[in-house]
């Protein structure tokens, strides 16, 4: 199909499922290559400032500070707060591409540009052509579902001829 007429198809059929949606009928169709998103949590970065947030609040009850310390205080335990509850760190699989939340953008890679796909036990590792680093994604450290990103993860690799390693077994 056609790049246009794929965009018809998928604009026809998210207004016939807003329709559909608002007489409380299912929607009619669903579209099997959008792009599938898998969060995680970042618990270093959140614990870190939570933890420095608890040692300048532990260490201002013994010296007294003014209001310039309680601001610093609440302004890290608030940043940790932040980074736990909405800037989650996520891998979106879509048909050609794969994406992630970089420091201050997000960042795309093609089929093309990736080596391999190794899935382990607890962890997903995309392996990047030339100097590009790893992408890993792990069960403990982030908690990422890994199997789910692995069977998505392996219909990607099938479908955009990537090297796809399964260290499971």
């Amino acid at each position: 199909m056609s790049r246009k007429w794929e965009r018809m198809v998928r604009k026809n059929s998210k207004q016939i499922n807003k329709t559909r949606a608002k007489q409380g009928k299912a929607p009619i169709s669903t579209d099997p290559d959008r792009a599938e998103v898998f969060k995680g949590r970042s618990l270093l970065l959140s614990g870190f400032f939570i933890v420095v947030a608890l040692f300048l609040l532990f260490t201002l009850t013994r010296a007294e500070g003014d209001n310039m310390y309680w601001f610093t205080t609440l302004s890290y335990l608030v940043v940790g707060i932040f980074i736990f509850f909405l800037r989650r760190p996520y891998l979106r699989v879509s048909k050609t591409t794969l994406s992630k939340r970089g420091l201050a953008r997000e960042l795309n890679v093609t089929a093309e540009n990736i080596k391999e796909i190794v899935v382990q036990s607890n962890q997903v590792v995309i392996e990047m052509n030339g100097k590009t680093p790893r992408w890993v994604y792990t069960k403990m450290l982030n908690r990422f579902d890994v199997d789910a990103m692995a069977v998505r993860l392996k219909k990607y690799a099938d479908q955009n001829n990537v090297a796809f390693i399964d260290k499971t077994v």
